[in-house]
């Protein structure tokens, strides 16, 4: 499904049972230059705009709560694929 344009170079980072993760530039309405890094949510193809992918942005302090504590379980969980994925989404925001 193609994916609303206010989102730049999205990457998805983590799957959940279809909550998926995504990192990359969001410029809301395309007008500032490009955006800020941020992180989004989505479920499957939801939500959506007009049939187009919208996720939806994560505010700084819940994503950093977010990302430690799916860095905490996935070091739990002994899981090096997600502990790679996490470490490469909290490092983007640096």
């Amino acid at each position: 499904m193609q994916m609303i344009s206010y989102w730049k170079n999205p990457k998805e980072f983590y799957n959940d049972n279809g909550l998926v993760l995504i990192i990359g530039n969001y410029d809301h309405k395309n007008e500032y230059n490009g955006g800020e890094k941020a992180l989004g949510v989505h479920w499957g193809d939801y939500p959506q705009s007009r049939g187009i992918l919208s996720p939806c942005v994560i505010p700084k302090d819940t994503r950093n709560s977010m990302l430690s504590g799916l860095l905490h379980q996935a070091t739990i969980n002994q899981d090096e694929e997600k502990i790679n994925n996490i470490i490469e989404a909290i490092q983007f925001f640096k």
